[in-house]
């Protein structure tokens, strides 16, 4: 009986030691994969750079904390790319970027770099649109929304500027607005995430600056556990040129983006370039409605909610009978009584869509072990 029971832990020792030896080969050979693929990368880029005679326009919002590192870091990536100084403009308090990305257009800019938060990035691509120039997006906000969607490595600066630099363009839509003011005043404004009427222009507006600062984006949680409760507006609504229908609404999204903060994805259907506005009318009666609205988000369910529609179009207009707090992008922007959206789709080409996950994507399957089949 020893006999046998030692037999089997010497096969087992065996077994488990020709196992290591064959893990430790193809450990050694993904490795060895993994470094012809970074190799290859640097010749392609080092080419690349041997060419590279672009301009390149910073647009930078100097109060994050981060600017002056990120404006150090730029200055070093173009170094290493051949390509000259980057010219500088500084955002201010009443122009987030549009007129100087403007200036760096006329400057000769060829990529214009967005470093500042979602504000800043949708003033640059509204300057942009249309044009020849691309955008390159360094993510320096609270909620670096429009990075995370398109996905590029937020938490990462330097890795941001690469993108940026020599990410691939991709053609993402914005979305235009018309926001009409209560004296009648129509203003002309610009998306690249989402905009929004009721509870969320409230919770935009009403974020503690100091709690912004100390938590992030956590910070907009405890600004939307107050304002959780409350009336609903009277609304007409319509998309497409559709005849307006009423509703009662305690907020209204319009979404050309659909993922938040921590992974959550709000608006599973809006793509930032499919030509398509989506837009969420939330229509909660009381405290349990919000609960299947959140857990619907948080879960991810595909399941329908009757206080939770979602309606997309290329247009869409909303009136309302008295005025309601607005946002676009984080930003509040005062109150409105009418709103007219429209897409305009692929307007600004956007380095760096989408390359990293599609690069992680490449590296796992150096690094998986091949399938033996079932």
């Amino acid at each position: 009986m020893l006999l046998g029971v030692a037999a089997l832990l010497a096969v087992v020792a065996v077994a488990v030691m020709v196992g290591a030896l064959i893990s430790n080969r193809r450990l050694r050979s993904s490795l060895a994969q993994l470094q012809d693929l970074r190799e290859q990368e640097a010749q392609e880029r080092a080419a690349a750079a041997a060419q590279d005679r672009r301009r390149v326009g910073l647009v930078l919002n100097p109060t994050k904390a981060e600017a002056t590192t990120v404006a150090r870091q730029v200055h070093r990536a173009c170094s290493r790319a051949g390509i000259g100084a980057p010219m500088i403009y500084e955002t201010t308090a009443s122009d987030p970027g549009y007129s100087m990305a403007r200036e760096a257009v006329a400057d000769g800019a060829d990529v214009v770099l967005a470093a500042g938060g979602d504000g800043t990035v949708r003033k640059v691509a509204a300057a942009l649109a249309d044009g020849p120039v691309s955008l390159g997006v360094i993510p320096m906000g609270t909620g670096n929304l429009f990075a995370r969607n398109i996905g590029l490595p937020y938490h990462d600066l330097e890795a941001c500027i690469d993108e940026a630099l020599h990410g691939p363009g991709s053609a993402v839509d914005i979305v235009d607005l018309a926001l009409t003011h209560l004296d009648g005043a129509i203003v002309h404004e610009h998306s690249l995430v989402i905009a929004g009427a009721g509870m969320d222009a409230e919770v935009m507006g009403g974020t503690r600056d100091v709690l912004k600062e100390r938590a992030g984006w956590l910070a907009y949680g405890e600004a939307g556990a107050r304002h959780l409760i409350g009336h609903r507006h009277p609304v007409t609504f319509s998309v497409d040129h559709e005849p307006p229908r009423p509703h009662k609404v305690r907020s209204v999204l319009l979404a050309n983006c659909g993922s938040l903060q921590a992974g959550m994805v709000l608006v599973p259907s809006a793509r930032f370039d499919d030509g398509r506005l989506d837009t969420v009318l939330f229509t909660p009666r009381h405290l349990w409605d919000w609960i299947r609205i959140v857990a619907k988000t948080v879960t991810r369910s595909s399941a329908e909610l009757p206080v939770m529609q979602v309606r997309q179009g290329r247009t869409a207009v909303l009136e309302s009978q008295e005025p309601m707090p607005f946002q676009i992008d984080g930003d509040a922007l005062g109150e409105v009584v009418r709103v007219e959206a429209g897409v305009r789709a692929g307007a600004v080409q956007v380095n760096g869509v989408l390359r990293l996950p599609a690069r992680r994507q490449t590296l796992a399957e150096v690094l998986s072990p091949p399938s033996t089949g079932s």
